[in-house]
């Protein structure tokens, strides 16, 4: 419960951070930043004017983001203990290992989808063969198992990188509008005619950064808790066949 907790307390600084960027300034519900106080002066900036000023790049940035957020919160979901190693599976696994009721332990992994079954099944299939038959099965398995849970959270490695890269762009593309303009008007361009690609420059890249920080951090958190079940999944199936390396 606490992974899941922290998985959705990330996910939501990432939504809060960006929602700040795009209303100018942090969701305190103040005045918008650059805004003036009152009495005169242009009004803040709002969330449509920061996306305009980021451009495209600025828009596929926030799409990122989204798609990062949705792929958190399911693998804060899915990748954990009791999905992929559920103690009252493990309970009557063991159960039916010591009564020596193996065919009725196959059928209970052929029925449950967590790793933990398809792993152990995948030695009861091979228990005709003897224990270095079901080892290797037990092996390749892992193997395979692990490395799909590696390609479904390699997903937030990828905006994790895609990110700032998009942000670097933003940042190019504005710095080069700027200096368009600044060449269109001779040199004699204002502030105010450079802001455009100077805010489409810093949106981006801050933009890029804020995303692929918090994705990162969820992608290694991930990483590493599937490293951990892979082991534990193969520890479990290890201590339960070593009764047919042992009769063998």
């Amino acid at each position: 419960m606490r992974r899941i907790l922290s998985a959705v307390v990330l996910a939501v600084v990432l939504g809060w951070a960006v929602g700040g960027l795009a209303t100018g300034g942090p969701a305190t519900g103040g005045v918008a930043w650059g805004a003036r106080a009152e009495g005169g002066g242009p009004a803040g900036r709002t969330i449509w004017t920061n996306i305009k000023a980021g451009g495209p790049i600025e828009a596929v940035i926030i799409l990122l983001s989204v798609v990062g957020l949705a792929l958190i919160i399911e693998h804060a979901v899915a990748i954990r203990r009791e999905k992929l190693i559920p103690p009252y599976v493990l309970s009557e696994l063991e159960s039916l290992f010591d009564e020596e009721e193996y065919e009725e332990a196959l059928d209970l992994c052929d029925q449950d989808d967590s790793l933990l079954c398809r792993v152990v099944g995948a030695g009861l299939s091979k228990l005709s063969g003897g224990y270095v038959r079901m080892k290797e099965a037990v092996d390749d398995v892992t193997e395979e198992e692990t490395a799909a849970l590696f390609q479904k959270i390699s997903y937030l490695s990828l905006i994790a990188s895609v990110a700032p890269m998009l942000g670097l762009l933003g940042t190019v593309t504005g710095m080069i509008i700027a200096f368009n303009t600044i060449a269109e008007m001779e040199g004699a361009a204002n502030p105010s005619d450079l802001a455009d690609g100077i805010s489409q420059a810093l949106i981006t890249t801050c933009t890029g950064l804020i995303v692929a920080i918090p994705v990162l951090s969820a992608y290694m958190i991930f990483r590493n808790r599937v490293i951990k079940l892979s082991l534990e999944a193969t520890a479990i199936t290890g201590e339960l066949l070593e009764r047919f390396r042992q009769a063998g």
